[in-house]
């Protein structure tokens, strides 16, 4: 098995169960967007391993070509970057993004997204 599959066999289960917890618990989620927007400073542990993981998806596999492999390419730059804006940017733009995405429209769209690239890369990894 080659490490796109390995790693989707891990990243499609954790977006499926994240996004479905989007779907069926959104307003819990948005009180934890909004402290979090009250307090950036809440971010900082899961920052570090944003940071991290982003970096070990994109050691382990950094392929731009256009198939579902970009997928978990995209997952880890995404979680780098992600990682990487919280601890350089000045607080008042964290606190910006994170009140962009204090809506619950913007929350559900999050959660169908997670849902659809869990279900697809769960399909992928484990009854392809």
């Amino acid at each position: 098995m080659d490490n796109a599959m390995q790693l989707a066999t891990i990243i499609g289960p954790v977006f499926l169960v994240i996004g479905l917890s989007i779907l069926f618990y959104a307003e819990q989620w948005l009180k934890l967007v909004k402290g979090f927007a009250k307090d950036h400073f809440m971010l900082l542990f899961g920052s570090f391993f944003s940071l991290i993981i982003g970096l070990i998806l994109i050691n382990m596999h950094n392929a731009w070509e256009w198939n579902w492999e970009l997928i978990i390419t995209l997952t880890g730059w995404g979680m780098f970057l992600k990682g990487a804006f919280y601890f350089l940017a000045p607080g008042e733009w964290t606190k910006g993004v994170l009140q962009s995405f204090s809506s619950l429209n913007v929350l559900y769209v999050d959660g169908v997204l997670a849902t659809v690239l869990g279900a697809y890369l769960s399909y992928l990894a484990y009854l392809v």
